[in-house]
């Protein structure tokens, strides 16, 4: 989470991560042109902004005037604050009690969904003579993870005693969809939008004082209605988005370096367990990357890499550290050239479709680890 690495570490890294600075503000002005003034937009940075680095990001927040942050560790709230950011941050996730109270400090926004949670929360803020200002999740789309289940009367009645704590001041009402599907999203929208009225009715709410949130990138840019008075957007700040939407430019890209490249003869296996055997007399490219540092093994005879703009297959099993890729047909390649392993190089492209067929998850399963893992540079 520091403020990423200089390109002379780079150049002596095996594998590393490149943030785009100019592709995070372009979107943040897309989503902010789309939100046309009628939502707030809280850029959602959790998991050290999606791996690209909060240290990194932060700048770029600021400079676009956004006005909310979410986070999940108190770790990145410290980051985040020290940054200089003075907005809204709110927590996006249920903190340990222990977190909640290292986390007085940094002038959070917390999220509550129990009664048992909304009490001893209340008695941390007590005994620090403060008022904690929350955020109370609903489970209305069924996700069944952090939120208080109204479609239950003894639900409701929970959701009433949330906001009847002396030091707890009930800022925003949320949920959270569990499906990218249109029209699950508007039926988690209809019971959410069903549950805050009767809470805001007998609880004698004001609604004037509390944010309504609910919508996703997903929801966001797929489901207008769902924005409310505020959209919670993460990935599409780092141009992780549906196909259609190709106004959003990509963040990241992961890269590597060929070691050296060898001559084998026909008939020869490759990698652990031969899963591949040599077809013809070829030429391997060795490159300084593997599944530990999060290009996983399901690339294994499936996966292709960019090298001088050139698409080559991955061949053998992907080791702990090192990747074989057969450059035969490209007699340029050489040690020392730089390797794409996701994004774009001389016209050639890995694309999100493409990993996310190979790996069986969203791609925010993998860039989240190439960024832990790996040195980060912000390049633009």
């Amino acid at each position: 989470m520091d403020n990423g690495t200089n390109a002379l570490t780079v150049q002596n890294s095996n594998a590393w991560v490149e943030v785009s600075a100019s592709a995070l503000q372009h979107n943040i002005r897309t989503l902010q042109a789309e939100l046309a003034g009628k939502s707030k937009l809280c850029a959602v940075l959790k998991a050290d902004a999606y791996g690209h680095g909060i240290g990194l990001v932060m700048p770029s927040i600021i400079a676009q005037g956004v006005p909310c942050v979410a986070v999940a560790s108190n770790e990145e709230a410290r980051v985040v604050r020290a940054s200089g950011f003075t907005g809204q941050l709110v927590r996006v996730r249920l903190a340990s009690l222990s977190e909640l109270e290292d986390g007085l400090q940094y002038d959070m926004e917390e999220l509550v969904g129990s009664a048992e949670f909304a009490r001893q929360a209340d008695a941390i803020a007590a005994r620090h003579g403060k008022t904690l200002r929350i955020h109370m999740a609903l489970n209305s789309s069924g996700m069944s993870r952090n939120g208080v289940e109204m479609a239950t009367w003894s639900g409701r009645g929970e959701a009433l005693q949330i906001t009847d704590q002396k030091h707890l001041k009930l800022v925003a009402l949320m949920t959270h969809f569990a499906v990218e599907d249109k029209d699950d999203v508007r039926k988690g929208l209809a019971a959410f939008n069903e549950q805050t009225d009767w809470l805001i009715k007998h609880a004698k709410l004001d609604r004037s004082k509390l944010t309504l949130h609910a919508a996703n990138s997903f929801a966001t840019l797929e489901v207008p209605e769902a924005r409310l008075d505020m959209v919670r957007t993460g990935g599409a700040l780092f141009g992780d988005t549906v196909p259609a939407r190709t106004e959003y430019k990509r963040a990241m890209q992961f890269k590597s370096h060929v070691a050296a490249v060898h001559s084998y003869p026909a008939g020869n296996t490759v990698g652990y367990d031969r899963t591949f055997t040599l077809a013809r007399d070829s030429r391997l490219a060795n490159i300084t990357v593997g599944y530990s540092d999060g290009y996983r093994r399901v690339f294994t005879n499936k996966g292709h890499v960019l090298i001088n703009g050139h698409r080559v297959p991955v061949v053998g099993k992907v080791s702990m550290n090192t990747l074989m890729v057969d450059v035969t047909d490209f007699p340029d390649v050489k040690g020392g050239n730089e390797v794409v392993l996701f994004g774009k190089q001389a016209g050639g492209e890995i694309t999100q479709a493409e990993m996310e067929e190979i790996n069986g998850a969203l791609l925010a399963d993998l860039y989240t680890v190439w960024g832990s893992s790996n040195p980060k540079i912000l390049v633009d």
